[in-house]
């Protein structure tokens, strides 16, 4: 009896310690910076200041990300920024699969809305997502009135996704605050985003070769009582919200050949927008005027090509890209929009050690006729 009554307790102590052992939290830290220089030009007008500085060194990015893994089934992600002096908490969530295919994320993380957003910045093809022109203001790329608007980039919520064997669909629907990042709720409405993606064609090494996407995203519009950029206050049950459509596609990948980017928004572009820190796309009145319908398309397209040589060789790919963005910010008046184009080379020293040089050409309509403002880049940039 003795015995037997020993053996269960070792027994039970072995699982447990299995059970202890399969939880421990299994960490791995990441992290990239990105150097910018920039030289800026263009024509004077109410837009661009040919006075203002227009060339620069920047840090562009830096990030620290920490995921933590607790078993097969619960990830923590934390990532820090420390750009240009300035702190911020980008992603900050938990994730826990509750099935193989089924999870409930919570916390602070991109909402599900426009494929390159959701590109990692290790990877973009284009330099930059969005227009950055020094000494361009009051202009933006598709993906600055996404952004602006509260469609796109971070925020706090919580959201349940679904992934299909081998993630031919996904599926992802859920609400978060619609302030945005790092910032709390300011009334007791939400914003409710839904995306689904199908991955339609693989190549023969059973790697996705043709995806598509569509997204949905329904903002809730924070309503001024009083504006004021430290002390703003707003009304507390706002039923405002805006909407927006997209469409996208990706075609290759990350990998030798061609590889091609693109995303299709249409819904409602708030023009009188008002920010309190990182709280931004309020209204400061819930007049109808200030919404427009806007419509934008973005490409982005690259060819990678694999040098020949020793393995001590400097250069390891070289990567011609054409990013190509047309926005509409409002629909129903003319002669209001803008075209961005930019090529640009990426030559890659390692598979995350790369030097891009590009050039922004923005074509833009103005009382006096079409204008244009331009900026040189280059981004030294390395990712671990």
């Amino acid at each position: 009896m003795q015995a037997r009554s020993l053996l269960l307790v070792t027994a039970a102590f072995a699982v447990a310690a299995g059970s202890a052992a399969a939880q421990a939290p299994n960490i791995r830290v990441a992290g990239r910076v990105q150097a910018h220089f920039r030289a800026a030009s263009g024509d004077s007008s109410g837009s661009f200041n040919p006075n203002a500085v227009n060339s620069t060194f920047e840090i562009r990015r830096l990030r620290i990300q920490t995921e933590v893994r607790f078993g097969d089934n619960m990830l923590l992600v934390i990532q820090p920024s420390f750009e240009m002096a300035s702190l911020r908490m980008r992603d900050a969530f938990l994730r826990v699969g509750l099935t193989p295919q089924i999870g409930v994320t919570i916390g602070q993380e991109k909402s599900p809305f426009q494929r390159y957003e959701l590109n990692t910045s290790n990877n973009l093809l284009s330099i930059e997502r969005g227009l950055r022109v020094l000494g361009l203001s009051g202009r933006e790329g598709l993906n600055d009135l996404l952004a602006a608007n509260g469609y796109a980039s971070h925020d706090l919520g919580a959201f349940v996704d679904y992934a299909a064997p081998a993630n031919k669909f996904t599926a992802k629907v859920g609400m978060s605050n619609g302030s945005r990042e790092s910032a709390a709720d300011v009334n007791n409405a939400k914003s409710f985003f839904g995306r689904a993606t199908a991955t339609v064609m693989t190549n023969a090494e059973d790697q996705p070769e043709l995806q598509v996407g569509a997204s949905f995203a329904s903002r809730d519009r924070a309503i001024c009582i009083v504006c004021n950029a430290t002390t703003s206050t707003f009304y507390p049950d706002s039923s405002k919200a805006t909407t927006a459509f997209g469409l996208d596609f990706e075609w290759g990948g990350f990998r030798p050949g061609f590889h091609v980017i693109g995303d299709f928004a249409t819904g409602d572009n708030a023009r009188l927008r008002f920010a309190n820190g990182r709280n931004t796309g309020n209204l400061v009145s819930s007049s109808d005027t200030n919404i427009v319908k806007f419509m934008g398309v973005s490409l982005v397209g690259a060819y990678r090509i694999m040098t020949q040589g020793a393995d001590t060789r400097v250069v390891k790919m070289i990567e011609p890209a054409l990013r190509l963005d047309y926005l509409d910010p409002n629909t129903n008046l003319d002669d209001d929009q803008g075209i961005l184009i930019t090529p640009v080379l990426n030559v890659y020293f390692g598979n995350t050690v790369v030097m891009r040089a590009g050039l922004d050409l923005y074509s833009y309509k103005t009382a006096a006729g079409t204008q244009s403002a331009r900026e040189f880049k280059v981004s030294w940039q390395a990712n671990f």
